[in-house]
């Protein structure tokens, strides 16, 4: 599952590849500012996070120390995830 879910409304998925996605949108009703959440997922499955039997996405935190690139995420190859903390 890489749709909505009750905090996250999904504005397009940036990455989706091998059970793992990274999706930008909008966390808790807030419509002014883009956030980046991941999940994994499985077809048929719920994956994870999960809450209570519910998809969920979890949200990458927002720091000055935090780095995310999604490199060649349009692209066949090569594609990856790189989040960085320093």
């Amino acid at each position: 599952m890489i749709g909505d879910t009750g905090k996250f409304k999904v504005h397009d998925v940036v990455y989706n590849k091998n059970g793992f996605a990274v999706a930008r949108g909008y966390w808790d009703g807030n419509t002014s500012q883009l956030r980046l959440a991941c999940r994994w997922h499985e077809d048929g499955g719920l994956g994870y996070p999960q809450t209570f039997g519910k998809p969920q996405w979890m949200q990458l935190p927002e720091h000055p120390d935090l780095s995310v690139d999604i490199i060649g995420a349009l692209n066949a190859l090569p594609t990856k995830v790189v989040i960085t903390l320093t």
